[in-house]
């Protein structure tokens, strides 16, 4: 049984709902123990677009990371996402990651854990502390609250929830 943090983002169309959807869609999958807030956050890239929402999920997934990841690449697809169409690092009506897997460290061709730009991302790092604050980088051993940076404290919540109304 994987214990890994997912992160959800959107920024096209209703952001909320987008979320939330893929949110229900990863509890059919796995168990979902904890959700985080949400934040609104600046996109990454050169790309004019819309700000983000983002989110995390801690979940427990009786399966293989790879096998995790083909499933949130169909929840994504589910939800409107077409990454053959897509412009790197543009908008997406859904975009879902592994961020974290508890105790893991990989890569392959498909597949980087913990996610390779995790800690330069507020919009990720800062969900994650959200729903495991005990979450260390596998890599260095050191807690991810310590390697936060001063964009990632700065983030505030949005008065919405992942399993609230839309």
């Amino acid at each position: 049984m994987l214990r890994a943090v997912i992160g959800l983002g959107s920024n096209v169309g209703n952001r909320l709902a987008h979320l939330q959807a893929a949110a229900q869609r990863i509890g059919r999958i796995a168990k979902i123990e904890r959700a985080s807030h949400i934040y609104e956050t600046e996109p990454v890239g050169v790309v004019e677009q819309s700000k983000f929402y983002n989110a995390a999920l801690l979940i427990q997934y009786d399966g293989e990371p790879v096998d995790l990841l083909d499933a949130l690449q169909s929840i994504e697809l589910a939800g409107g996402r077409a990454r053959e169409r897509e412009e790197r690092w543009g908008p997406r009506a859904i975009d879902l990651d592994i961020l974290w897997v508890d105790g893991l460290a990989m890569e392959s061709e498909r597949l980087t854990i913990p996610h390779p730009q995790l800690v330069e991302r507020a919009f990720a790092l800062r969900p994650l502390v959200d729903v495991e604050p005990d979450a260390v980088d596998p890599m260095s051993n050191i807690p991810f609250t310590r390697l936060f940076d001063a964009e990632a404290a700065r983030l505030m919540p949005l008065p919405y929830d992942l399993f609230g109304a839309s």
